[in-house]
């Protein structure tokens, strides 16, 4: 799900994650790099002048890997706000109401680099927006340039709390609350 306001109205729609730049057929963006926002590369440029949107969650998954025998493996995090409060990602996205809902049309959610204890989970994260924050990321009228610097006070990694998760969440079709229930760490080696 993502949301974007247009002429003052906020929009709810359920867009593919990624996007495919277009005259790009192989390349599907699902990340958008702050560094790289900020560093104004195309195409994110383009998409944070008219294409920001919000992603709302209540977490996401991480895969930390181990070292395990002869074949290495991953222990998957599920990493959701201390307070359990929702999270709005702040995205980018090419959507256009009444437009076919393709890649082209997708999202990819703007991350930055991980700090503090989680870097030890993933380096990287999504930037997620306190709620009086994200509403002006919304506002296609707030300039640009401020938007953009919204992003740089997302909510800070002591906002945040992850747990081990059982492996079955790797599979996309695992949907049962147990995903996010916290098991014990697998063994390292």
């Amino acid at each position: 799900m993502a949301m974007q306001r247009l002429a003052g109205d906020f929009e709810l729609e359920r867009l593919p994650w990624g996007v495919r730049p277009p005259h790009n057929s192989k390349y599907l963006m699902s990340n958008a790099r702050l560094d790289k926002i900020l560093a104004n590369a195309w195409p994110w440029k383009l998409l944070a002048t008219r294409g920001r949107i919000l992603v709302p969650a209540d977490g996401w998954y991480e895969w930390k890997p181990l070292e395990y025998g002869p074949k290495p493996t991953k222990q998957p995090y599920y990493i959701h706000a201390a307070d359990n409060a929702p999270l709005f990602f702040a995205g980018l996205s090419n959507w256009r109401p009444d437009a076919e809902k393709d890649e082209t049309q997708g999202f990819a959610i703007v991350t930055n680099d991980a700090a503090g204890g989680m870097i030890d989970v993933h380096d990287r994260r999504p930037v997620a927006l306190p709620a009086d924050l994200a509403i002006h990321w919304m506002d296609l009228e707030f300039p640009t340039t401020h938007a953009v610097q919204l992003l740089e006070h997302g909510l800070p990694e002591t906002a945040f709390t992850w747990h081990p998760v059982r492996q079955e969440v790797e599979n996309s079709k695992y949907q049962l609350p147990a995903a996010i229930e916290p098991v014990p760490p697998m063994p390292q080696a």
